[in-house]
């Protein structure tokens, strides 16, 4: 299995410093509100895609269920501190290593400052905004170490004026991030993946679980469509239920070959509880298949028991799940609790609570 040993997180939003350890196949982060789980898929994301210099606006994005402004990269540092630098350090199963800093900063551009002419040296005042982000990252495999840089600059109107890809570095990693805002995501880039390599049907057969009355399962126009008993025509995903739409995205990405990561943000979001155990089956049956590594989020008790309830009568999986509860500690700072599935199913018989630990701090 390719991805994610362990990350190792320093000044990035609202954590300060924090190191998970020994990931498996499925990874499941609780915790409460503010306490860092979402922040840990996003630094996984950036690590993954440390060549990719629009990506930090794209994860702010994201978060705010908007468009995001150059300006609201000050966001990502801890405490909106930009003299310290968030860093993101990783280990992977094939012993590559991976760091990424992130840097705001002034760099002197022409086409973001025209009125100078001629080489004229620009003099203090024309450093009247952070114009450039830069992404610094080194892969280190073995007795090889590569040094890369990539970054974007911006004019005063926050306008893309120049953007700088890391020389010699192609990423050879895939990775799927599908948020919580259920509004977002479409489905049709993987069913289309999955229909050229004739496993459309996986994902139909999945659906069933969902819903019994499901019978085919078509992409037309990019647009996902399902055909149910006793109706002659085919009904659009998308003016569906969230639960259809939520469950589709999930068991979709899980089945698509091609990302090899997969991250899931509140994954209990617009599904009905009833529909967890089967969803949690199909996540753990595609990522053995498609030999994929998945990080999921949650705050749903609920999602947890049926999780236990699937390990249970699937012990093949048992070995392949780690759940981490994050808390940001008065003495040791923020930490990941490490539960295998021995500690989850006590958790589950005993009624003890997983989700939270300790007082959280924001920013």
């Amino acid at each position: 299995m390719d991805g994610f040993k362990n990350i190792e997180i320093k000044n990035f939003r609202g954590i300060d410093h924090l190191k998970i350890d020994d990931f498996s196949r499925v990874n499941i982060l609780l915790g409460q509100d503010s306490s860092g789980k979402s922040s840990v898929l996003e630094c996984l994301l950036l690590v993954m895609g440390m060549s990719n210099p629009d990506l930090p606006q794209t994860i702010n994005s994201i978060r705010s269920r908007n468009y995001s402004g150059f300006a609201d990269l000050t966001y990502i540092f801890h405490r909106l501190d930009l003299k310290t630098a968030p860093e993101i350090s990783s280990e992977l199963f094939d012993k590559t290593k991976r760091h990424l800093s992130l840097e705001l900063t002034y760099v002197f551009d022409e086409k973001s400052q025209p009125d100078l002419q001629n080489g004229q040296i620009p003099t203090s005042e024309t450093k009247t905004f952070l114009n450039t982000l830069k992404m610094l990252f080194d892969v280190e495999s073995g007795q090889q170490k590569s040094t890369h840089e990539c970054s974007l600059t911006v004019n005063q109107q926050g306008l893309i004026s120049g953007k700088k890809l890391a020389e010699g570095y192609l990423e050879k990693n895939s990775v799927a991030y599908l948020s919580s805002d259920l509004t977002a995501g479409n489905p049709a880039n993987d069913l289309v993946e999955l229909a050229k390599r004739r496993l459309k049907d996986t994902v139909t057969e999945q659906l069933k679980h969902f819903d019994s009355r499901i019978t085919a399962l078509e992409i037309l126009n990019n647009v996902a469509y399902v055909g149910l008993e006793g109706l002659d025509q085919l009904l659009a995903v998308n003016m569906q239920g969230d639960g259809l739409r939520r469950y589709l995205n999930i068991v979709a990405a899980s089945a698509n070959p091609i990302n090899n990561i997969l991250l899931i943000d509140e994954i209990e979001n617009g599904l009905h509880y009833s529909a967890y155990k089967k969803l949690w089956e199909a996540i753990f049956a595609l990522a053995t298949t498609t030999n994929k590594q998945v990080f999921v989020t949650t705050h749903s008790k609920e999602t947890l028991s049926r999780l236990n309830e699937m390990l249970e009568e699937h012990p093949e999986y048992q070995q392949e799940m780690r759940l981490y509860t994050l808390a940001n500690t008065p003495i040791k700072g923020h930490q990941a609790y490490k539960y295998t599935f021995d500690g989850l199913s006590g958790a589950c018989e005993n009624d003890v609570e997983l989700r939270g630990l300790g007082k959280v701090k924001a920013f």
